[in-house]
């Protein structure tokens, strides 16, 4: 059982790692740019026969910097709030031509999520003696005690 854990903590920390020096690589590369919610891609999830959420992903409009032309993307996280015709942040990559919305959702979320994965199964590998200590001295750093 240990060594699964093992497995699985090391995958993702390495998953955290790649997603942290990719986005990291592609901002240090790419251009801000001012783009405008131009749209909203409503869809619906659906939990079970009873319960269902609807997320809108926002449609971006920006004017390409080398081009420019208008182009257009979707957004690849959902936002809460968004309303057409608010202005963003995105980040354009010229070398691959690929854009992304500066937001945290879209830029640190994967990263923290396969981090917390990796975090927690490291702590539940060290003996209870040890990881008490880390967590302990963990919640002293972020001053929570």
């Amino acid at each position: 059982m240990n060594l699964i854990f093992s497995i699985l903590c090391l995958i993702f920390l390495i998953v955290t790692l790649w997603f942290g020096v990719y986005n990291y690589l592609f901002l240090k590369e790419a251009l801000a740019i001012e783009g405008k919610v131009v749209g909203l891609d409503r869809s619906i999830t659906r939990t079970s026969a009873s319960s269902s959420s609807q997320n809108s992903y926002p449609i971006i409009e920006y004017i390409n910097p080398l081009t420019q032309e208008k182009k257009k993307f979707k957004a690849s996280v959902a936002a809460l709030n968004v309303k057409i015709g608010t202005l963003v942040w995105v980040a354009y990559r010229q070398k691959t031509q690929t854009e992304k919305l500066i937001s945290f959702g879209e830029i640190l979320i994967p990263s923290a999520i396969f981090g917390l994965f990796g975090l927690t199964l490291l702590l539940i590998l060290f003996p209870l003696s040890q990881s008490r200590k880390i967590v302990y001295w963990l919640l002293r750093i972020f001053h929570i005690f």
